[in-house]
């Protein structure tokens, strides 16, 4: 017999068994961008000190460490991004939110979750198209480390794919919708 005031619990439907696979191979995922983007920091990092050693030590600048050191860079952010945006951990302006109620508040928080995933899948399709356009001509980055660009940019795809993704997960209102506005939400 059920008591009052309590719900019982439904079971998961293959959809919703489903959905939440998904959601798990999404987050392992985003763990491992985290992780290749500290590899990527210590690449920066070891660059940086060997160009250092190289030139003011050795007289033997090399030519490669520059150009290492600003595909990292922009590697490392795109792979981060996605947990970035998870956690709640960027720059958020949550004065309005934390002013309503708690109820209003999440309702607020759901529809700028909203904005940003409409904003990542734009960015998404944008970056996609022009990665696929820059496969197409084979174009290739001018500097000392020339790569083909596509190399680069398609770094960005995951980040902003992979970011739209969990503000799509924060408009679900489910008892762990993401921190993506607030680290309280």
């Amino acid at each position: 017999m059920k008591r009052p005031g309590k719900i019982a619990r439904s079971r998961r439907t293959p959809i919703g068994s489903a959905v939440a696979a998904l959601a798990a191979l999404h987050d392992r995922i985003t763990g491992l961008g985290v992780k290749l983007a500290m590899a990527g920091l210590a690449g920066i990092v070891f660059a940086y000190c060997y160009e250092v050693v190289a030139r003011y030590f050795f007289n033997a600048p090399t030519q490669w460490s520059a150009g290492l050191v600003s595909y990292l860079l922009l590697v490392v952010t795109f792979l981060a991004m996605p947990q970035v945006t998870r956690d709640g951990s960027h720059v958020a302006v949550t004065v309005v939110i934390e002013k309503l109620s708690p109820a209003h508040g999440r309702i607020a928080a759901r529809a700028i979750a909203v904005v940003g995933l409409l904003v990542c899948a734009f960015l998404t399709y944008v970056v996609c198209a022009e990665t696929l356009r820059q496969v197409e001509r084979g174009v290739r980055i001018m500097s000392a480390l020339p790569v083909p660009k596509w190399w680069v940019s398609v770094w960005m795809i995951y980040g902003f794919a992979f970011s739209g993704l969990h503000f799509l997960r924060a408009t679900q209102p489910d008892k762990e919708s993401h921190k993506v506005l607030t680290s309280e939400a």
